[in-house]
């Protein structure tokens, strides 16, 4: 059980959202009018999901604004009410950023919101999590929550979907497996609202990656099987280690009790501060200067290069072509020189600019398929993480429009320092976010995959990557 009296607001305000907007077409801030009907989420649907506005220039109220020129002021009442549950969640989103945005959404239909005195107002104030990066690309949020509303109201049973946690949990789960491209799936609001909804079956957790990192903690330390469903397991372990950690007066939490076990070396760093900007809330180094990079001894040398040899066979072994960077050429692994590995390219076809193109031919490996790169690798062991970053950065600032899956390889314990730097201000306000195409690959990970792989890797296609790699959001969750 992760209820917290605290929260108990966070739950009957969700409670009331599930039971009056998406079965009775009531309006959260305006509790008399009919605006969820189905013809007004339909119309919503086509003008926001069906049509979207894709580029960086623009903002997300920018792009809103553009798509729903011609919609009519219920359907503007709808997107009020959607902000208005997106931001529930968030602890570090100020009351004044939510009526802001919500008296924006308001304006643009010509109503008036709930005055500051509406105790309504009051929730916003009672979030559960710490948001990130990732969270606050509010299309997918939003996105969900219309597609989510839609299934339950075209639904045979709609009661039943909202009132029973596996049948939500369910209708949520092909919603979003529902949408083709999966950077579009926002699994960290169903994370919110099953939690938000029944706070008795789930974690306080908006967290895919979390969750999986305290079932892989915890399978082999409790006794009994676990299920394989991923909430379902996290519910059994909860159960287990309750009876030790439980204390007299609450349950034990999986982030303020036992975060060490799970997910040890995550911490912020202290000396960050998060802000809240048009862009979104970013943590920012106050005083942070990047960490001299570990020595560069014979032991650590032959890791960076085992690395750069294990990415370039298995790249050898899928059929691919390779690229290693000039300077990496003579080095030797199991008494093999990485300018000798197979299918190993000789010069790169690229027809990008000189400066560009001495820059990709820096990056330590690169995986290529009829001349075009297909991903590429920076491996961070025996240098600084932020000079391999600012190699990437490079090439995204000069080719805003390049499409090549980034990774960073590290090892395990430079996880926590991999997240921070790439979702550093500078790197966010590129063209392109580098958190949005840069993915973190443990060098434990790495060599399991590989192992447990063995003579299958010739079938292997490259997005088996997207199964070993982790997105590099800032943290979340966490106190």
């Amino acid at each position: 059980m992760a209820k917290r009296e605290e929260n108990d607001v966070l739950y009957d305000t969700i409670r009331t959202f599930l039971d009056k907007c998406l079965l009775s077409d009531k309006s959260l801030l305006w509790p008399d009018q009919d605006y969820w009907t189905l013809e007004n989420l339909k119309s919503l649907k086509h003008h926001m999901i069906d049509a979207p506005e894709y580029g960086n220039k623009l903002s997300f109220e920018e792009k809103l604004e553009k798509q729903m020129k011609e919609v009519s002021f219920a359907e503007w009442a709808i997107v009020c009410d959607i902000y208005f549950v997106y931001f529930l969640p968030s602890i570090n989103i100020t009351l004044d950023k939510v009526r802001k945005d919500i008296g924006w959404a308001a304006s643009q239909a010509g109503i008036t919101p709930p005055t500051e005195s509406d105790p309504i107002w009051q929730v916003q104030t009672h979030g559960f999590t710490r948001t990130a990066i990732k969270y606050h690309i509010k299309y997918s949020q939003f996105w969900f929550i219309i597609l989510f509303a839609l299934h339950v109201k075209e639904h045979e049973s709609p009661k039943t979907v909202i009132s029973n946690h596996h049948a939500m949990r369910s209708a949520m789960d092909m919603v979003l497996e529902n949408l083709e491209v999966r950077r579009d799936r926002a699994y960290d609001m169903r994370h919110a609202l099953l939690y938000m909804a029944f706070p008795d079956q789930y974690e306080r957790i908006i967290s895919t990656r979390d969750k999986q990192w305290i079932v892989d903690t915890y399978r082999n330390a409790i006794k009994v099987s676990l299920p394989a469903d991923l909430d379902d397991a996290i519910l059994q372990i909860r159960y287990e280690l309750g009876k030790k950690y439980d204390k007299p007066n609450r349950k034990f939490d999986f982030y303020t009790d036992l975060k060490d076990e799970w997910k040890p070396g995550t911490s912020t760093p202290a000396d960050t501060i998060t802000v809240d900007t048009e862009k979104g809330v970013l943590t920012v180094p106050t005083a942070e200067s990047e960490p001299s990079a570990p020595i560069d001894n014979g032991k650590e040398h032959t890791v960076h290069t085992e690395i750069q040899w294990l990415l370039l066979k298995l790249g050898n072994d899928m059929g691919l072509d390779l690229w290693v960077a000039n300077n990496d050429r003579g080095k030797e692994f199991k008494h093999q020189r990485l300018g000798d590995i197979p299918r190993l390219k000789k010069s790169l076809p690229l027809t990008f600019d000189e400066a560009t193109n001495n820059t990709i031919q820096l990056i330590d490996v690169l995986w290529l398929k009829q001349n075009s790169i297909i991903a590429a690798f920076e491996i961070e062991s025996t240098t600084s993480i932020y000079s391999g970053l600012l190699r990437m950065a490079d090439l995204i600032a000069m080719q805003p429009n390049i499409n090549i899956p980034l990774y960073i390889v590290a090892p395990d314990d430079r996880r926590a320092k991999v997240y921070a730097q790439v979702n550093r201000p500078v790197f966010s306000n590129l063209p392109t976010p580098m958190n949005q195409i840069c993915k973190y690959i443990a060098f434990s990970t790495l060599r399991d995959a590989i192992t447990k792989t063995g003579s299958m890797i010739k079938h292997l296609k490259p997005e088996f990557l997207d199964d070993i790699a982790e997105e590099c959001e800032v943290y979340q969750n966490e106190e």
